[in-house]
């Protein structure tokens, strides 16, 4: 073989041998590649797959004691059933306190229940048994009258107190007449003196003052400036002494009251 064919023959052997390596060096790039493409997107798909599991998860839930289920039922049927009318509607109160009257005979504490109107104007109501003896109180709502014993406030500002920045936090002091009737003919009105907790959603009433039987109320006003001694003028009409109560009252007649903090006389 001359020297020409062996040249030839070792060329061609290099020339194959690099081609040959080109080959799989593209072919094992490609691979790299497609395997980085595909490491890549089982990583994504991964990714995306814990995220939406993330979202979708389902945390496990805490059942309700019976109990718990029982007891909170019973409160929130306990705060509608039982809840105060009169003070709902009077002071857009959800209490289940009541607005109590107490008997001036007696002190005995008296529920207003429910609302009655009678020739046009509406009372609130509550019955009363004492002993053998039955009967009514009946609160003229209408002529509740706000006190306000803050002696920094000007005298055309304080009917309409109790004025504080935080109205759920105040007490407001009013006056209010109410009629004592009973099983007889009496039909007796009296001038009463209360305590509204806001804070606690209560009411006390503190004291009374008698004003006639079946008189009929004109007006109630504090006396200004209103100051210590504090003071109210009530207004009513009433009858002579000797007209029969069947008669219409036309003689009107004043009352001076004298008011404080703690009671009405």
């Amino acid at each position: 073989m001359s020297m020409f064919s062996k040249l030839t023959i070792a060329a061609t052997l290099v020339i194959l041998t690099i081609l040959a390596a080109g080959i799989y060096r593209f072919n094992l790039t490609n691979d790299d590649l497609y395997d980085a493409f595909e490491a890549e997107q089982i990583m994504l798909d991964d990714k995306a797959n814990n995220e939406a599991n993330d979202d979708t998860t389902v945390l496990p839930k805490i059942a309700p004691q019976t109990n718990d289920i029982e007891a909170a039922t019973s409160v929130e049927v306990e705060s509608v059933a039982n809840a105060s009318e009169v003070m709902q509607k009077l002071f857009s109160l959800q209490t289940v306190n009541h607005f109590e009257v107490n008997l001036p005979e007696n002190s005995k504490s008296i529920k207003l229940t429910h609302f009655i109107k009678i020739n046009q104007t509406e009372f609130a109501i509550g019955d009363y048994q004492d002993g053998e003896v039955k009967g009514r109180v009946l609160l003229d709502y209408l002529r509740i009258t706000p006190l306000n014993f803050d002696p920094a406030l000007e005298p055309d500002t304080q009917s309409s107190a109790p004025i504080q920045d935080d109205p759920k936090v105040q007490i407001m002091p009013f006056v209010a007449p109410f009629m004592v009737t009973t099983q007889g003919s009496g039909a007796f009105w009296y001038l009463g003196f209360f305590n509204l907790d806001y804070e606690y959603k209560s009411l006390k009433h503190l004291s009374s003052v008698m004003l006639g039987d079946r008189v009929e109320i004109d007006s109630i006003e504090p006396i200004y400036p209103f100051e210590a001694p504090y003071k109210l003028l009530v207004t009513y009409r009433d009858r002579a002494p000797n007209q029969p109560m069947s008669a219409s009252p036309e003689i009107v007649k004043t009352l001076e009251v004298n008011v404080s903090e703690t009671g009405i006389h």
